[in-house]
């Protein structure tokens, strides 16, 4: 299951609302808060990216604007659900032609599902390398940090390992948990969260394997 945070908004409403979407296989679910606002499968929806920030999401003549911190994400995972207009004006309509949708087998779910994964905490990496301002306090700090590992690598080891692995707990339950999610601040998703869990357990390993 994919949990996608950011804010949402009726078509002819300024006010924006809080959201928390859930994508389960076929199944799409949109909570504001603690409230559902409700479940369906996504075939049944109309996702539409509407610009680079936003997605249009129709269903039962009702349209919401969503602005989601994992855009990009979002639409990679509804993707192979999301209808094509076009092609399906092109496809012949008659129950002779239409063929029933099998779906994708368990492989393949689960090939998508891990590849889904480790590119969004890859993108997430990349994104938080592409915010570091590479100046002087970021040489001096990484000079004191490779004078912390040559003399001090235990205690550098010891306190990688800690963010590292409070950041992967506090971010695989705030994955799973919306409640937990919705009171982290904005800079920190869940996403971010594993994604430096991950880089500061890597920095662990290196600083333990190299100088130890």
């Amino acid at each position: 299951m994919a949990v996608f945070f950011g804010e949402m908004q009726m078509q002819d409403h300024p006010a924006k609302m809080p959201a928390v979407i859930h994508v389960d296989k076929a199944d799409i679910r949109i909570l504001s808060g603690k409230t559902q606002l409700g479940e369906w499968k996504l075939y049944q929806v109309t996702i539409e990216e509407r610009d680079p920030s936003t997605i249009l999401f129709r269903v039962d003549e009702e349209e919401l604007l969503l602005n989601l911190k994992e855009h990009d994400s979002f639409l990679a995972e509804t993707a192979s659900y999301r209808r094509d207009e076009r092609r399906l004006r092109r496809m012949p309509t008659h129950e002779a032609f239409r063929k029933p949708d099998e779906g994708p087998t368990l492989g393949e779910e689960l090939k998508e599902d891990v590849s889904r994964e480790v590119s969004s905490v890859a993108d997430e990496l990349k994104d938080l390398w592409s915010m570091i301002y590479v100046g002087t306090p970021f040489w001096i700090g990484l000079g004191l940090f490779l004078l912390l590992a040559i003399f001090l690598p235990g205690l550098v080891v010891g306190v990688m390992f800690t963010i590292g692995v409070i950041s992967l707990i506090v971010g695989a339950i705030s994955y799973v948990e919306t409640s937990v999610a919705v009171k982290l601040p904005d800079a920190l998703t869940p996403v971010r969260l594993v994604a430096v869990g991950v880089a500061c357990i890597a920095l662990g390993i290196v600083v333990a394997v190299v100088l130890n």
